[in-house]
């Protein structure tokens, strides 16, 4: 039986969250490379930086969560971070400035993504975790679709000059001041005693790898390697711009992909209940696939149906992994903190190499190498099916395919 008042609390404070992130995202690259004609290699710089900052402070979150036993004050402070950074981005003059304040509103993501996770899990039965994360996922994402169709409305409203864009990033204050309030009044820590034992310290279990189930390591390599190869949404945008699509019409892209996330994310995580994560992810990687194939297109439909299809590479992946970790017995937070971790490290790099290929070799050149990577990690994950091995499945009954 799902515990309904802290998953939908939760819910509801992604919801508003996402909702002011939304509005900042797409104007990101907006801003930079079409107002500031700045080359998409500093849009690259701007995203290998928030994105290492959003992820690799994660592994701190989720120690300091299993540490101290608790969840709720860290989800204030990182949420809090956030409400107060966005509406400071209008004041940003460059790329570098862009960089700044985006990084340090993504450092408050950082504080609170590995202790909402653990207590998202601690609130819910181990058989229903798929469907709780699914909970969570559907509002966040709803968020992040309305986002989207705001700042649609406001560009057209407007306008879309540097000083309606800075208009625009003020408003941001609202959907974050309303989601620290519900999470400061309807929210309860419920992870201390139930999901976190004391254990004694010891030098000798104080890594990683002796405190959450190994064959969570075939499961991140697949993962990490994944988001290193697809396209940040951002990229997205400017093809989309450059296929042709007009500059206020860019946020319903993203839309597009988050309305996708929102329509199927429950029915994903029922099918994760049902019948395990595997099958999710090879779906994800083939989304992927699907996704930067269609960006080759000359049309902007075929742009539309690459965001349809990246918004379900990130539902179905993003839910397969953290389900699959919320199986694991001990260490849930080092585990999501790992987790948050190595997709620091991969998706940063993947945003630089593939804005230095977009600038100094061309679009169709990153494409290109996005379109391999994908395709060779897809082949791996199929003829090595112990890289995905599921929680109570017997290693040695698994044989790759034929």
């Amino acid at each position: 039986m799902l515990a309904p008042r802290n998953i939908w609390a939760l819910g509801w404070v992604s919801f508003f969250t996402d909702l002011a992130t939304a509005i900042t995202k797409p104007l990101i690259p907006i801003y930079v490379v079409l107002i500031l004609n700045q080359g998409v290699d500093k849009l690259g710089y701007i995203l290998a930086i928030t994105t290492f900052v959003s992820y690799l402070f994660r592994w701190f979150g989720g120690w300091l969560s299993d540490k101290l036993q608790v969840t709720k004050p860290l989800l204030i402070v990182g949420y809090g971070l956030s409400m107060i950074m966005k509406p400071l981005m209008a004041f940003a003059v460059s790329w570098q400035s862009i960089a700044f304040y985006s990084a340090t509103e993504r450092l408050g993501k950082a504080i609170r993504s590995a202790p909402k996770d653990v207590l998202i899990s601690a609130s819910a039965q181990s058989s229903h975790q798929g469907r709780a994360f699914g909970v969570h996922k559907t509002l966040d994402i709803a968020g992040e679709t309305l986002g989207g169709i705001v700042v649609f409305v406001l560009l057209i409203l407007l306008g879309q000059s540097a000083e309606h864009i800075q208009i625009i990033f003020m408003s941001t204050l609202l959907p974050g001041a309303i989601a620290v309030l519900i999470l400061i009044l309807f929210v309860q820590d419920k992870v201390k005693s139930k999901y976190m034992t004391p254990r004694p310290a010891t030098s000798d279990d104080d890594t990683p790898q002796k405190q959450f189930d190994q064959a969570l390591w075939g499961w991140f390599f697949i993962y990490f390697f994944a988001v290193f190869f697809m396209l940040n949404d951002a990229f997205m945008l400017i093809q989309g711009h450059d296929k042709g699509v007009a500059t206020f019409w860019l946020p319903l892209l993203m839309v597009t992909s988050g309305l996708t996330q929102t329509l199927i994310s429950y029915t994903v995580g029922k099918k994760l209940d049902a019948s395990g994560a595997r099958t999710l992810m090879l779906i994800s990687l083939l989304s992927g696939i699907a996704s930067t194939a269609l960006l080759f297109s000359s049309h902007p439909t075929g742009i539309f149906l690459a965001f349809v299809f990246q918004g379900i590479f990130m539902v179905t992946g993003l839910n397969a992994l953290r389900t699959r970790i919320g199986q694991t017995k001990h260490a849930k937070g080092k585990a999501y903190g790992v987790f948050y971790l190595g997709t620091a490290i991969a998706t940063a790099l993947g945003n630089l190499i593939i804005g230095q290929l977009w600038e100094h070799l061309g679009n169709n050149q990153a494409l290109t190498f996005s379109l391999a990577g994908l395709l060779i990690l897809l082949v791996i994950a199929v003829l090595k099916p112990k890289l995905l091995i599921e929680n109570g499945v017997d290693p040695q009954s698994i044989h790759p395919a034929t």
